[in-house]
């Protein structure tokens, strides 16, 4: 099967979840979140993601959150919807509400068993025909799903066009896959952001940040106009803003949180999920905030 490379570039960002004092999502704070990634030139979203509180969520939580990013992002960027869950039955389920919805691409992260196994569960994927299926590579502490393998999923199943790799040891495995597809599969790195440039230099399409929308997607149009050191310069100087949240993932989701509260798009830095972040985490935090707010007020000078 032919195909061609598919056209998702840039800055992919996953959804950040805001609530209300009361726990429950502030549907007004997430538009004023999509529009302003939007603005900022972000190619995409990842909803509902772990960046979304997703153990949190509810069902029908996860759907309306879902469906007020379409109706927010509609025409200005993609929306792929993660249909995570426990079982092949849940994950059909997610897939069908969410392509109702008018989502663009779905976004599988499923556990790796066999080899007939998983392809089993692609295929059945596949045959509703989303628009593309990224597969989601998960294995912070191992090399991940076979090259091989993908490889020849990517031949055969129609609409795998996407692959979020987040592996150890991810820089050769982003080449190892293009070179296995002669660079027609779409690669995106998640955590793997704070290599952002060298991941740039190896030949991905897009990262899949949280937040910090202005930053991640100026150092990604700096890039992609041929500026690499101008785009470094302003990578350096977010470094210390990515190390801090690469201590976990909840403290990720919570500096976010308060990084859109200190820009007054989220009204509160709520989470329902336990977070260790003491008075120490938060004085830094908003250090890196302001480091943040003064950047992004000298955009134009990188």
């Amino acid at each position: 099967m032919e195909k061609e490379l598919y056209p998702l570039f840039g800055v992919i960002t996953t959804v950040i979840t805001p609530f209300h004092e009361d726990g429950s999502i502030d549907f007004v704070s997430l538009r004023r979140e999509i529009d302003a990634a939007c603005k900022a030139g972000v190619g995409g979203f990842l909803v509902p993601c772990l960046a979304s509180e997703l153990p949190q969520l509810s069902a029908e939580e996860r759907i309306q959150l879902t469906e007020c990013v379409v109706d927010e992002a509609k025409g200005r960027a993609k929306v792929i919807a993660g249909i995570a869950a426990d079982t092949q039955e849940g994950r059909i389920k997610n897939l069908k509400t969410y392509m109702a919805l008018g989502v663009d691409g779905i976004n599988a992260l499923i556990p790796f068993t066999t080899r007939e196994e998983y392809r089993s569960y692609i295929e059945e994927i596949d045959s509703y025909h989303p628009e593309f299926l990224c597969i989601q590579d998960a294995d912070f502490n191992g090399p991940g799903m076979p090259v091989d393998f993908m490889a020849e999923l990517f031949r055969d199943i129609p609409s795998f066009k996407v692959m979020k790799v987040e592996t150890k040891n991810c820089g050769e495995k982003y080449i190892q896959l293009l070179r296995a597809t002669d660079g027609k599969l779409n690669i995106s790195s998640g955590w793997g952001n704070d290599q952002m440039i060298e991941a740039f230099d190896r030949g991905i399409h897009s990262i899949m940040p949280s937040g910090m929308f202005e930053l991640f997607t100026g150092v990604y149009k700096l890039y992609a106009a041929g500026e690499r050191e101008r785009a470094k310069k302003l990578f350096f100087d977010i470094l210390p803003i990515i190390t801090f949240t690469r201590q976990g993932q909840s403290l990720n989701r919570k500096f976010h949180k308060r990084y859109l509260k200190a820009f007054g798009i989220f009204d509160t830095d709520v989470s329902r999920e336990p977070v260790q972040f003491d008075e120490y985490d938060a004085r830094y935090a908003d250090e890196l905030i302001e480091r943040a707010k003064n950047i992004i007020a000298h955009l134009d000078e990188y």
